[in-house]
């Protein structure tokens, strides 16, 4: 199926979008998490969820869901076939997001603090990529 102009299917200008979306999710998330630590705690407890917190985990679902468009787009030079490109996207995106939910493991789950608060939303976010990305294998891909 040719790509349209109409933006949806215009490789150029939807992968302009992606990445600005992803970036736009990392900034936010980073820029959020800076807010959060300056507000101080409760982070994310029975007591009270930091808003910030809120904020940082839209950004970084936002950064996660672009990710694969994006990759895609850029894909589109070395490979002329689409099912192989979206095939290559997915498993880098599964495997990104595994070393994301590695990280987030590290960083522990005591939600009282705002390292472990962020902790524990990268490694739920991050689980439900490598999840799906799962699933999306074990289907047949």
């Amino acid at each position: 199926m040719p790509y349209m102009a109409n933006g949806w299917g215009d490789g150029e200008r939807s992968g302009r979008f992606a990445a600005l979306l992803a970036l736009s999710g990392i900034a936010t998330a980073v820029v959020s998490a800076l807010l959060a630590g300056a507000a101080g705690g409760p982070y994310l407890e029975a007591d009270g969820v930091s808003a910030w917190l809120v904020v940082f985990a839209a950004g970084l679902m936002a950064a996660l869901i672009a990710f694969p468009f994006g990759l895609e787009v850029h894909l589109r030079e070395r490979s002329p076939d689409r099912d192989k490109r979206w095939e290559t996207a997915l498993v880098i995106w599964g495997l990104a997001a595994g070393a994301l939910l590695a990280i987030g493991l590290f960083a522990g789950f005591d939600t009282s603090t705002l390292g472990g608060a962020i902790g524990v939303i990268v490694v739920i976010e991050s689980a439900l990529v490598v999840g799906t990305v799962a699933v999306w294998l074990i289907s047949g891909g």
